[in-house]
């Protein structure tokens, strides 16, 4: 943590308009966050972009490993295609104490259609747990937010995230760092297996997106 007691943010692939945009979002709430990469000059590349709308912001960046000694939350935030691999090249490397958030979403596109991969396991976010060591908990959060309405920093995202997985701990704690960014409001969405809901959730926003001609189609929940 810094001195301010935020946890340190690692963002894994972070280079990419996913991470660039939970990167200026995190480092605005005073989150010192670090971008990987597997190309660490690349990483520290973006991270000075980044610093020139931020100015004064803990931004750095590293190779995807190298970070993750810094790091206390780390978000997942390569295509799903690559995340597994990714995990298990990062397996003997976790800090004790970190906890992985999931951002990624099995997609697969057909004919112009987007809809979910099929999988052995329930969720995307079930199949990438079981590529974590025992004490590293993973957490499915950020699947049904847009990159690009993430990355315009300026704006609240007047909006709601679910936040779901089997550790009721590291629920909360994800839902303590993410009820700091403006305009969100964050619920707690269960556990893990719940996940498939909301990776179905970003199919139907990309669909909302290209129907309406639109970039940040998201979701609020009534009643609640």
């Amino acid at each position: 943590m810094n001195q301010l007691g935020k946890e340190t943010i690692a963002l894994l692939g972070g280079t990419g308009k996913e991470g660039q945009g939970l990167a200026l979002r995190f480092a605005a709430s005073g989150f010192p966050v670090m971008i990987g990469s597997r190309d660490a000059a690349k990483a520290r590349e973006k991270a000075t972009v980044l610093l020139e709308r931020l100015p004064g912001a803990a931004i750095g960046g590293g190779e995807n490993t190298a970070i993750l000694a810094q790091a206390d939350l780390v978000f997942l935030c390569v295509p799903f295609d690559r995340a597994s691999g990714l995990l298990d090249e990062c397996r003997p490397l976790w800090k004790e104490g970190s906890a992985v958030v999931d951002t990624t979403v099995p997609l697969r596109f057909e004919s112009g259609v987007v809809a979910l991969q099929q999988l052995p396991e329930n969720s995307g976010s079930e199949h990438l747990a079981s590529h974590l060591p025992p004490g590293i908990p993973l957490v499915a959060a950020f699947k049904t937010i847009s990159a690009h309405i993430l990355a315009e920093v300026d704006t609240p995202l007047a909006c709601d995230l679910v936040v779901c997985g089997d550790l009721p701990a590291a629920r909360s704690r994800v839902i303590d760092v993410a009820s700091t960014l403006s305009g969100l409001r964050v619920l707690d969405g269960g556990p893990l297996r719940h996940a498939r809901a909301l990776e179905a959730m970003c199919a139907l926003a990309i669909g909302l997106n290209r129907r309406y001609k639109a970039h940040s189609a998201r979701f609020r929940v009534v009643g609640v």
